[in-house]
């Protein structure tokens, strides 16, 4: 095999490859014997179609394409060892010359990560991001959404017609019934009015008319404060409530420790000199957008471009992290990993051989390391860069800079929620 590289610019790379004649014509004779083996022509035994006849019958060059892929899957990964190349994505191969009894050459542009230079770490300054205060309206908000789950539906009379909230179960024309929770406003709105035995008109989302028949008209009825708290297993409404602030303190103490750690990867970033290949940013968001519209969600050009600034964003996090690890050698090894397992298993009160055999089986055992190591390596950023506590409304005053020593879990890597 011959291989030279050419580099393009700092995160592009060219390999061309030069794989020798001698290779191409044994994997063209093992794809012959392989389809003679699969196939079954009258007048041959399985397995005995001469060439001859398979090259006549289908054209010298039909196991072509199955055996420059089988070349390339071969030797691409031993070129990119060869120039200690580390593809940021999956590198798509153009066929250069093709030909039994020649060599094959092929070339691949390949996309990589430069060495990511950080800065000191010391010198980067972050502002805490404010902390949510639970105030009572957010627990009563939580305490209606719990008491609309546990509604129950209670038939209105024959004569009654429908109101905003209630419930109608109408018929469509083709004889399938549904329940429709009617609004004062929007697309069900029509049904407000009606009485059972008369007709409405819907549109939907996608702007179809839908003829339906009121069947039926039903009252949501909510259950009190008391209810709501038997039927979810507490005392009192009071430890209910109580239940619901905890709850909603945990949801924005971890809100917190995700926006501290973008905060702080963002700054990292801002000062590093990091870069990120662009046509990785157009493929993921490429995929992005795909994803959106199957979801039968359009977006603008605008959007598309915000959205390609986020996915570029989320790599330089993860680049960051990445450089960080490697530098101040933050992987765990097979010891601590182990050691950590256990403790979760015993968290979950799972045996520990069935703990770790379920994550292996579907698959989360690396990601889980992966969040592990994550953690670790923003607990060390934490308690190295300056963290300055949010100024407060009317403050004129400004907050004194302290580092911040509090080790948090990292739950995501974007403002957003992204991969993470």
């Amino acid at each position: 095999m011959k291989t030279t590289i050419e580099t393009i610019s700092e995160t592009k790379r060219t390999i061309r490859v030069e794989v020798p004649a001698e290779a191409v014509d044994k994997k063209l004779d093992e794809l012959y014997r392989r389809v003679a083996r699969s196939i079954e022509i009258p007048g041959f035994r399985r397995g005995h179609v001469p060439r001859s006849f398979l090259e006549a019958r289908f054209g010298k060059d039909f196991l072509y394409e199955d055996s420059q892929e089988e070349l390339i899957e071969e030797y691409l990964p031993k070129a990119l060892e060869e120039h200690g190349v580390k593809p940021a994505a999956r590198p798509e191969a153009r066929v250069v010359e093709f030909e039994a009894g020649k060599p094959f050459t092929f070339e691949v542009e390949v996309e990589v990560f430069p060495e990511v230079e950080l800065p000191d770490y010391a010198s980067v300054e972050v502002e805490e991001p404010p902390r949510k205060e639970i105030a009572d309206e957010d627990v009563e908000a939580v305490v209606q959404e719990l008491r609309v789950q546990h509604a129950t539906l209670v038939p209105k009379g024959e004569d009654e017609p429908v109101e905003p909230e209630d419930v109608a179960v109408v018929r469509l024309e083709s004889g399938k019934t549904h329940e429709i929770q009617a609004r004062a406003e929007g697309w069900s709105a029509p049904l407000v009015g009606k009485r059972p035995g008369e007709q409405a008109e819907l549109e939907s989302p996608r702007g179809e008319k839908i003829s339906v028949t009121i069947e039926a008209v039903k009252r949501v009825e909510l259950p009190d404060l008391e209810e709501l708290a038997t039927t979810l297993g507490h005392d009192s409404p009071e430890e209910l409530q109580e239940e619901i602030r905890k709850e909603l303190e945990e949801r924005a103490e971890r809100d917190h420790k995700r926006a501290l750690h973008t905060a702080v990867l963002d700054a990292l970033v801002e000062r590093s000199r990091v870069l990120v290949p662009e046509g990785l940013v157009e493929r993921i968001a490429e995929a992005e957008r795909s994803f959106l519209q199957q979801q039968g969600h359009e977006i603008s050009e605008e959007e598309f471009a915000s959205l390609q600034e986020s996915v570029r964003r989320r790599i330089a996090r993860d680049r960051v992290l990445e450089a960080v690890k490697e530098r101040e050698d933050l992987a765990l090894n097979d010891e601590e990993f182990e050691a950590f397992l256990k403790e979760e298993a015993e968290r979950q009160k799972m045996p520990f051989v069935k703990f770790k055999a379920l994550l292996e089986r579907e698959g989360d055992l690396e990601r889980l390391r992966d969040q592990q190591e994550e953690e670790r390596v923003l607990a060390f950023l934490l308690e190295r860069v300056r963290v300055r506590k949010p100024q407060r409304s009317g403050s004129k005053s400004k907050s004194k800079t302290k580092k911040t020593k509090d080790v948090s879990e990292a739950e995501g890597k974007t403002e957003d929620g992204g991969e993470g």
